[in-house]
């Protein structure tokens, strides 16, 4: 699905974590990932425990979430308030009592209602509840003194390519959906 299109503003939101013991063991596997994917070199990215920027490294997309942000909440509100105009119509048509004798308020209260059901919806797609495990995984790893391979897959293809190669490893994953 094209970012335009999309409501998450991310290009890269699927991610792989791969922990290593060794700088040699991560740097090995980044090179067959961008050898025998069809990843490039700036979506496998290896993390040492020393880098000062391990958010960063694991969470690129600033920006990307702000679009986030805005697109889940203008796509998803908007398309709550017309579900919720959509269940007015049919309850009008299906003739329950309260929403025929008060058309204005019942079309008023429904669409404000879907409405809201689509912001908080948002919300959840906004706070990528999926990308947790990854992030506190990572984290502990490199904290543990570990290497952290990470990999930034723009499609669920290149993703499933990635997990392929790294299983085939014997190593130990944690990605997001």
């Amino acid at each position: 699905m094209k970012p335009s299109v999309s409501i998450t503003g991310e290009h890269q939101a699927h991610k792989v974590a791969a922990i290593f013991e060794t700088e040699s063991d991560a740097n090995g596997v980044a090179q067959t990932l961008s050898r025998d994917t069809s990843l490039d070199d700036e979506q496998v990215l290896v993390v040492p425990p020393h880098d000062q920027h391990q958010g960063e490294a694991l969470e690129p997309e600033n920006k990307g979430i702000w679009h986030t942000l805005l697109r889940s909440h203008l796509w998803l509100g908007v398309s709550g308030a017309i579900a919720g105009f959509i269940l007015f119509l049919i309850l009008s048509a299906a003739g329950v009592g309260f929403v025929v004798q008060n058309t204005m308020a019942a079309a008023a209260v429904l669409a404000a209602l879907g409405g809201v059901l689509g912001l908080l919806l948002a919300g959840g797609v906004t706070l990528r509840p999926d990308h947790t495990p990854y992030v506190v995984k990572a984290q502990t790893a490199l904290t543990e003194g570990k290497y952290v391979l990470t990999v930034h897959a723009s499609s669920s293809e290149q993703l499933k390519e990635a997990t392929t190669v790294l299983k085939n490893r014997n190593v130990k994953l944690v990605r997001t959906i």
